[in-house]
């Protein structure tokens, strides 16, 4: 056991990842809490691997426990979960758009997407910004609309983009969804390999066809308003074994926009 090497994180963020990095080879699981996630070869001849922490999870500090498929333990380290200090983000909602329902399979579709992990890993990091423009609503804020808690966050970026912006594949990636869904608009789904997803919404026009492989640069569709959408823009959400984590820790650059839609100070302390 001596001369396994593992890297990990002391300290991550809430909607943030925990980067496993190992020597050991074989059949490998990172649990921590009630979250599991297999590791992968690498080119290194090791093993990597990628376990999100949701914004809803608890603060702490928590066991990180590796294992063989065998069970044995091959590791056990301490992770703090710190607070993300996410603020609270109030939406003017239409009642148009709080009468929305999503269509037969429409949900079924996404869900299946988030949940995809597939062994090889298509994609190279960093990825590229999907659009352009600016990000004008950050990811993990506590969503209010008309002024009244909604229950729910924000789980991708938004990214200001004018109407029939061309949306670009930031990694590559195969196309598992290409719809013109009600609650969502028109979407794309992505599946990068190895439980890294990502969904591109509110699409004006989508062009990526189901089953496609795509390139970084390929284009996706436009920039639209279409489902739960105030406006043109791009909502861009990326999914790490399912659990929804902050796209911008995956980019190098990313301008926010002068004028942001409005956050409020007040943040939610999140219970221990």
């Amino acid at each position: 056991m001596a001369q396994f090497r593992f890297e990990v994180p002391e300290t991550v963020k809430q909607g943030e990842l925990i980067r496993i990095k190992t020597n050991a080879t074989g059949k490998l699981h990172a649990t921590l809490g009630k979250t599991s996630v297999p590791l992968f070869p690498d080119a290194n001849g090791g093993m990597v691997g990628l376990l999100p922490i949701a914004v809803t999870d608890k603060t702490g500090v928590f066991d990180l426990v590796i294992r063989t498929e065998n069970e044995p333990v091959l590791f056990t380290g301490k992770v703090n979960v710190v607070n993300g200090h996410y603020p609270i983000q109030n939406i003017a909602a239409s009642s148009s758009m709080k009468s929305l329902t999503p269509l037969p399979g429409e949900m079924e579709a996404m869900r299946a997407l988030n949940t995809t992990v597939t062994p090889e890993k298509l994609y190279q990091s960093p990825f590229q910004l999907p659009t352009s423009e600016c990000r004008n609503s950050p990811f993990g804020v506590l969503r209010y609309y008309n002024g009244k808690p909604s229950g729910n966050f924000h789980r991708g970026l938004d990214l200001r983009s004018a109407m029939g912006t061309p949306i670009h594949a930031p990694a590559a990636g195969m196309v598992k969804v290409a719809q013109m869904f009600r609650l969502h608009g028109g979407t794309v789904g992505l599946d990068h390999g190895q439980g890294v997803t990502s969904h591109y919404l509110h699409m004006s026009k989508v062009a990526a066809v189901e089953g496609q492989r795509v390139q970084p640069g390929d284009i996706l569709g436009y920039v639209g308003s279409t489902g739960f959408a105030t406006g043109p823009h791009l909502h861009w959400g990326l999914y790490v074994h399912s659990i929804p984590t902050n796209p911008e820790r995956w980019v190098e650059r990313l301008r926010y926009c002068p004028s942001p839609a409005p956050v409020a100070k007040k943040t939610i302390a999140k219970k221990k």
